[in-house]
Parts: C-alpha cells; structure tokens; sequence
C-alpha cells in the first residue's frame, strides 16, 4: 500500500486492517526494510492490528532529495496515523526508526499514542563528556566523516533466511543509496532525545542487543538515570536488529511491558 505526504513523497506501508483492533507501528532503522518485522509482526498480529512503514528513501517508499530530516519522518508518521486514523498507537522503532518516535513525541506530544518502545537506539549518537554510549567510536572530533565509513554488520544472531530474502528482494527493486541519503544520517546523529526521554509523555520500553556492534548495551542504564519510570531489558545474544534476530524474545518482552503498564485495550 502506499500514500503521498503533503510534500508530495510516495510511501510504502503495510497494514494487516483490523480497523477494530489496537495498532502497533513498526519502524526500522536507517537503511532497513520494514520487512525484517515481518517474524515479530506476526506474532503481534495474534492481538493487534500490525503496520509497517518504509520511510522516505528507503525500502519501497519514494526515493528523494526532499525532507532528510528527523522532524520530516516525524511529520510523515503523523500523516499515516492521520489516513488511517489511528488511536492508542504502540509505536515501535529500531535504531533511527526510535529517532522517529522520539521526534514524533517532541513535536506532538501523546497524540494518538499509547506507548513506545525503542529498539537499541540510544538517545544520543554522539559520544562526548555528558554521555558515553555513542554510536560506535562517533564522536565530535571526527564527526560528520565518521559516518561515511562502513557501518559493517548490524546483527549478531542469525535471521531467518526467508525475512532477510524479502527485504533483500526490496532493495533489489529499489537499492538503498547510503550516498543519497547521507543528509538524513547526519541529521539522524547530530540528535539528542534526553529531553524527550526525561519528560516523555507515553510510557516507554528500551529493548537493547547483549552484543549490537553499534551501541553498548548499558546505556540502558543511563535511561534508567534520566528517567526511573522508563522499562529497560538487554536481550541477550543479539545484535542491532532485535526484532528480527530474537523475535519471540522481543514479543514477549513488549507483551510483558503492555500488560503490567495495562496499555492494551
């Protein structure tokens, strides 16, 4: 399915339609397919209404120079809510596809949403003297260059074969381009959602990989610290992409979180 923002950009989403069911919206990171939620997404579709987005430049969404930034993919998840009238959102989001949720909240607060979960993104990407638990070896003194470097492989435990197939059959249809969206990067990493996350309106889960090769897990920790009301787990065994290496694990650490916060309705 597809709809067209109000800057005229074409977007992919999925949308399994049970207009009587509450939704959960899945959003993945920088250069990913909304494909690799599709194990979770059917494990989630036992109770919920399951949406899947592409953002702009990547998957099968219009590949553009317009909008590369946090703010724009915030404002584009708003207009999917909008079309589909959407109410008490799980909204969830890997790597930058949290980055999207945390803009989302900063700029409308709770509107249309029930809850959040991030999966292992920290909330800031930039390591400095006020936070530790950057992206990698990121840092003022060589960023933005830093970025252009290989990110090299984001999962640790095995996907399945199938799931990384479709989203590789995606890419083969319209190739992800890390040069043409290198604004959106620079973007995405010059953030800093501690404000949001300290203040955040919608209860919260952090899930992070035990062994992500992007970020350290006990930055689940710093959360903790900003704010003691924010859920945190490290699944073990897994990389970046925790929904699609560990699955089942994600599904029932989400599970848990809505059902003691009593947000399923």
């Amino acid at each position: 399915m597809e709809f067209t923002t109000n800057d005229h950009v074409h977007l992919s989403y999925t949308d399994t339609g049970e207009t009587d069911r509450q939704p959960i919206v899945f959003i993945p990171g920088i250069g990913g397919s909304s494909k690799m939620f599709r194990d979770a997404g059917k494990l989630f579709h036992q109770h919920f209404r399951v949406i899947t987005l592409d953002p702009r430049n990547q998957g099968l969404s219009e590949h553009t120079y317009k909008g590369q930034r946090i703010s724009r993919h915030a404002i584009d998840v708003r207009e999917l809510f909008t079309k589909l009238d959407l109410k008490n959102v799980i909204a969830i989001g890997n790597s930058m596809g949290a980055s999207t949720f945390w803009a989302y909240i900063s700029l409308y607060g709770k509107s249309r949403l029930a809850a959040m979960v991030d999966l292992d993104q920290s909330p800031k990407m930039v390591a400095d003297n006020t936070w530790k638990y950057g992206f990698k070896e990121l840092t003022w003194s060589n960023y933005p260059d830093y970025l252009k470097l290989p990110f090299g492989r984001a999962t640790y435990a095995h996907v399945d074969d199938k799931m990384f197939n479709l989203a590789r059959q995606d890419n083969e249809k319209k190739p992800y381009d890390p040069e043409e969206n290198y604004k959106c990067l620079i973007e995405h990493a010059d953030q800093d959602w501690r404000d949001v996350i300290m203040e955040t309106p919608v209860p919260m889960l952090v899930l992070a990989g035990e062994k992500s090769p992007y970020f350290d897990p006990q930055f689940t920790q710093a959360i903790q610290f900003l704010n003691s009301e924010i859920e945190t787990q490290i699944i073990s065994e897994c990389g970046h992409l925790v929904h699609a290496e560990k699955p089942q694990e994600t599904y029932k650490a989400v599970m848990r979180f809505l059902q003691e916060k009593n947000l399923i309705k």
